[in-house]
């Protein structure tokens, strides 16, 4: 198996999505990173959002309709526009059948503890079924339907109900360093548009519509990405907080833990003493072994790097911290396989296709994960979503 190339900073494999090394070895994120914590000005972007605040506060039912799962930033998010900002939120969800309890738990305690409301999109299971299986032949993803989910329908709701705000949590910039989205960049060039949409689900909405031709284009809606021109015509403006305050994971989980009662829990892929990081999706082992399989970089090189660039671990911690978690077959992708009516030589080989250039993924290498202590709530193909959730929107 070749040696993966990692960042002399922060241990991010050279496979990774958009990430250039310099002569230095260090990669281009982890120069991003540089600009985020020692050039800009945090205290004046965290003026101007209260100013914005203060603009856009009672022109609607809400000022601001926040993508919201239970995870740890959606929840940080809400409180940070209510507690600080002194915002009306509505919490936008996609109920995609995988959300586990202690997100939904997580969902009514931020909920009931902020006085937000709450709208849920839940498509139908057959359909999530599809666009999984669709998914992987157009991008080596069984989560387009979640990505595509998140990133379309809190914009809808806003335009729909005349919301000025859209937020979402974190930007691009904290992972990637695809050119005009950086911390280099100013705040308002960070745009979600189409190419954005592409970036973050695999592939463009046509190409997924074209892929399931047979499914009523109206069933399929909710997924779409509004165009900018029926954005801005509505007067919407779509913002990530972490592009107006230093954003930094493992402080705010403290602080909703704190004022929320929000609470994290084990994931597939997930180090020990991480509960915190994208436990609420019983998917996310999958996804990250997909990822694993094509950019050889899981949750625990991911969690790594972002502590590396802190300050709070060392570049040899961070990869040994990736090392430990990393690449594990995950107990859920037996399920996965059987949703997806797809054996397991048939879905890697559609997700190698879409590989980094030299990745060598060595499937003799990987050791099988335990399953998770609720892995009897994931939905199945025959139990179908009534295994999963319990949220009633």
């Amino acid at each position: 198996m070749t040696a993966t190339r990692l960042c002399g900073r922060c241990g991010l494999p050279e496979g990774r999505r958009s990430v250039t090394f310099d002569d230095e070895g260090v990669c281009s994120v982890c120069r991003h990173h540089e600009l985020k914590h020692h050039k800009i000005d945090w205290t004046q972007r965290e003026r101007e959002l209260a100013v914005l605040a203060q603009e856009v506060r009672g022109q609607g039912p809400y000022d601001a309709v926040v993508s919201f799962g239970g995870g740890k930033d959606g929840s940080y998010v809400l409180y940070y526009l209510t507690e600080v900002l002194g915002l009306r939120c509505l919490a936008a969800t996609i109920d995609n059948r995988f959300l586990r309890d202690q997100a939904w738990e997580n969902c009514r305690r931020v909920i009931d503890g902020l006085g937000v409301d709450q709208v849920v999109l839940r498509p139908p299971f057959p359909l999530v079924q599809r666009l999984m299986r669709a998914g992987l032949g157009l991008a080596g993803t069984v989560c387009w339907h979640c990505t595509a989910g998140i990133a379309a329908y809190p914009v809808r709701t806003a335009i729909q109900l005349g919301v000025p705000l859209v937020f979402y949590a974190h930007s691009l910039s904290e992972y990637y360093s695809y050119p005009g989205r950086t911390y280099a960049d100013a705040p308002e060039s960070d745009r979600m548009d189409d190419e954005w949409y592409e970036l973050v689900t695999g592939t463009s909405f046509a190409e997924m519509a074209a892929a399931v031709p047979d499914v009523d284009p109206r069933a399929l809606a909710p997924f779409a990405f509004p165009s900018r021109e029926e954005i801005d015509a509505a007067g919407v403006r779509t913002l990530f907080l972490s592009n107006h305050i230093r954003w930094d994971e493992r402080r705010q989980v403290d602080v909703i833990t704190r004022e929320l009662g929000w609470r994290g829990a084990p994931q597939e892929g997930v180090p020990a003493g991480h509960e915190y990081e994208k436990f609420d999706c019983f998917l996310v082992g999958t996804h990250d072994y997909l990822r694993f399989v094509k950019e050889g970089y899981g949750r625990g090189a991911r969690i790594g790097a972002l502590e590396t660039r802190l300050g709070r671990m060392t570049q040899e911690q961070a990869v040994e911290l990736g090392r430990s978690s990393d690449g594990r077959r995950p107990a859920s992708l037996d399920t996965v396989l059987d949703l997806v009516e797809l054996d397991e030589e048939d879905l890697l080989e559609q997700a190698v296709a879409f590989a980094a250039p030299g990745r060598d993924f060595d499937l003799e290498s990987v050791s099988r994960a335990t399953p998770l202590p609720d892995a009897d709530r994931m939905p199945t193909a025959h139990r179908g979503a009534s295994a999963g959730g319990g949220q009633d929107g």
